[in-house]
């Protein structure tokens, strides 16, 4: 058995704070860069929250339900869009032929169409249907981007 007790062990390793010995000037140094570092942390998170909030509120958002190709001159595109409350969207529906190359193009305001060509599936989504003439032969219609005005 070793006639050296653990605390006597403890004291001989040659560690950093028993050679140089530890800061005893600031000892609550340590809780301050804990505090700092939360305090950053939870101001990137609400900073986060907030860019993302703006981003996403009051966004116009359209997606294609469906398109038919009456025929070469002509094409038929139904989408959707949810538009804010307050908001004038404008949407551009591009027709496209078999190598993606529009061939058909039509800027229109969702709101202004007649009622013929509209329906409203819930509170702000309406459901649109447009005819968009074509040079050529297309084989998808497409909602390119819708914007407020």
């Amino acid at each position: 058995m070793s006639s050296a007790t653990p605390h006597a062990a403890h004291a001989q390793e040659p560690t950093l704070a028993n050679r140089y010995g530890t800061d005893q000037s600031r000892p609550g140094r340590r809780r301050a860069w804990i505090a700092l570092g939360v305090v950053a942390f939870l101001s990137a998170v609400a900073l986060a929250i907030v860019i993302g909030l703006s981003v996403s509120v009051g966004r116009i958002e359209s997606k294609e339900i469906g398109y038919e190709i009456v025929d070469d001159s002509l094409a038929r595109v139904t989408f959707q869009v949810s538009v804010p409350e307050d908001v004038t969207a404008e949407c551009d529906i591009v027709v496209m032929d078999a190598q993606a190359a529009p061939v058909g193009f039509r800027t229109v305001r969702p709101a202004s169409l007649p009622a013929d060509e509209r329906t409203r599936p819930s509170d702000s989504t309406w459901s649109y249907t447009v005819d968009v003439r074509t040079v050529g032969r297309g084989v998808t219609g497409v909602v390119d981007t819708c914007r407020a005005v």
